[in-house]
């Protein structure tokens, strides 16, 4: 398993319709050619995407870095007009913490 990341994309303000519409047929049409929005055929994995009222979430996969050097450069040429986005990296608490929970178990 690669690296997961919680990329955050906040739209920058109000903007008109059309460009809304013309940016994410960029994001769109990228999805459907590669199954990620930063347009890579391979090394990144999209899981999930989330929708908020002031942009939203994507839950993804890096297995090469290589790759999300270019998924980024995507993103910041396509969108970074339209939205700021961030990538964070995700350790996963249920697994690292998972035999401290275990441990309390059998004490309690």
């Amino acid at each position: 398993m690669g690296q997961m990341y919680m990329q955050h994309f906040e739209y920058r303000g109000a903007v008109t319709k059309s460009e809304f519409d013309k940016t994410w047929g960029v994001a769109n049409q990228a999805m459907a050619d590669s199954g990620n929005w930063g347009n890579v055929q391979s090394g990144v994995k999209h899981h999930h995407a989330y929708a908020t009222g002031s942009g939203g979430y994507a839950l993804i996969e890096v297995e090469d870095q290589k790759a999300f050097e270019q998924y980024q450069l995507f993103h910041n040429t396509s969108y970074g007009h339209f939205c700021h986005i961030t990538f964070e990296p995700l350790t996963d608490l249920d697994e690292a913490l998972a035999p401290v929970i275990a441990e309390l178990k059998t004490k309690s």
